[in-house]
């Protein structure tokens, strides 16, 4: 029987965008596939706590009812523009008191379980006065200092107040190595799976030389300070479906889709193929302007080999446009639910913008829409997409 490698998952600094981290370990749970070692910087030690305990439950929950001051210290009954002035004045000062999550820390976290668990935790934090960082696994942690190393790793100066710790005193551990792959290495790791959230520091190159798989997310977190109920449970959701992708169980970039029992997909990308062909056989640059389109997107590029083949990449001008339209991607669908959520998401046609383009049978002069295509790239693989879905008769 093959030994299964020693396993670690690496959790990114990122403050409130942390949330997303909660959905990724419920969706590694389900697929069973359990980390031999966890390592964090910032919020990232804060969920590695949480997940080492497997807790996956109270993370969420706790995720789910945090708000802004059940972590930072800041004063009630003060209108926005008073909390900013109070929290910029804060900062000049030297930063805000985490004391409420010290607090929080206090009701979630057993050091004695965490200590006692079958996965091994460690966390980084930064020397303030020499910006060393500094690598924590869980055996040169003292007992009883779990909590202060934790608030120390977390520390986001200048935003926070550093922590002092026998009189030395450390900031944020995503300072100086926001993404902890060398210690996870250092701890004995062979196989690494990284979540990265966005966040500020830096995020050294991965020198292990280990394999290793990283999950982000297409989209914006949200803000790094806003604890927020409905953002977390977005951030959760997306995080469940970019885990289930990683692992091939769903397909898209953007979105998390079922697999396409309707065998809509081939249908799509031979119509969308020859809309396209049709708009680059009357201005040829277009065939970069589509290009563009996806690269500036993030999205993967033009298609495989096999053109009708359901790829990442083939069903892209798909998702581009439902991302456009503002289609939400917190849910799972088929490709064809996604369509139709397109379809029914305006009021006039993009395609009409384009008439000369994209007609079958059209005589109309093209410059003025080819550059109007190439000032707006996305706007034009909207159109494409539209008239695809138009053609094939979805309704």
């Amino acid at each position: 029987m093959e030994k299964t490698p020693v396993r670690a998952l690496v959790l990114a600094g990122g403050g409130a965008k942390g949330s997303y981290q909660v959905g990724v370990y419920k969706a590694l749970r389900e697929l069973h596939w359990r980390p031999d070692i966890i390592t964090g910087a910032s919020v990232g030690s804060l969920n590695g706590i949480l997940f080492t305990m497997d807790a996956c439950e109270q993370a969420e929950k706790l995720w789910l009812s945090l708000e802004d001051r059940d972590v930072l210290a800041l004063p009630e009954g003060r209108s926005p523009e008073e909390l900013r002035d109070f929290v910029l004045d804060t900062i000049r000062g030297g930063g805000l008191d985490l004391t409420p999550l010290g607090e929080v820390i206090d009701g979630i976290v057993d050091e004695a379980a965490v200590r006692a668990a079958p996965v091994r935790y460690g966390l980084v934090m930064t020397e303030m006065d020499t910006l060393k960082s500094i690598a924590c696994p869980i055996e040169k942690i003292p007992q009883g200092k779990l909590r202060e190393y934790m608030l120390a790793s977390s520390a986001c100066f200048p935003a926070l107040r550093p922590r002092e710790i026998d009189g030395v005193k450390y900031i944020d551990g995503g300072w100086r190595d926001n993404m902890p792959l060398d210690l996870a290495a250092a701890m004995g790791a062979e196989e690494l799976l990284g979540v990265d959230i966005d966040g500020v520091g830096i995020t050294k190159p991965n020198t292990t030389g280990l394999p290793t798989a990283i999950i982000r997310s297409h989209w914006d977190l949200g803000p790094l300070f806003t604890f927020d109920g409905a953002r977390a449970r977005r951030n959760i959701a997306l995080g469940y479906l970019d885990t289930l992708r990683a692992f091939g169980r769903l397909g898209g970039t953007a979105y998390g889709l079922v697999p396409d029992t309707e065998g809509f997909l081939p249908r799509f990308i031979a119509a969308y193929l020859e809309v396209f062909d049709r708009a680059a056989a009357r201005a040829p640059a277009l065939r970069l302007t589509e290009a563009l389109a996806r690269q500036a997107g993030g999205w993967p590029p033009p298609f495989a080999e096999d053109p009708t083949a359901p790829t990442r990449g083939a069903v892209a001008p798909l998702e581009l446009a439902a991302e456009r339209f503002g289609v939400p991607p917190e849910v799972p669908c088929t490709p064809r639910a996604l369509a139709l959520a397109v379809l029914g998401s305006f009021d006039r046609d993009p395609a009409e913008r384009f008439a000369a383009l994209l007609e079958k049978d059209s005589n109309a002069p093209t410059v003025g829409e080819a550059a109007l295509a190439c000032a707006e790239p996305a706007g034009f693989v909207t159109a494409m997409v539209c008239r695809a879905l138009d053609e094939m008769g979805l309704f």
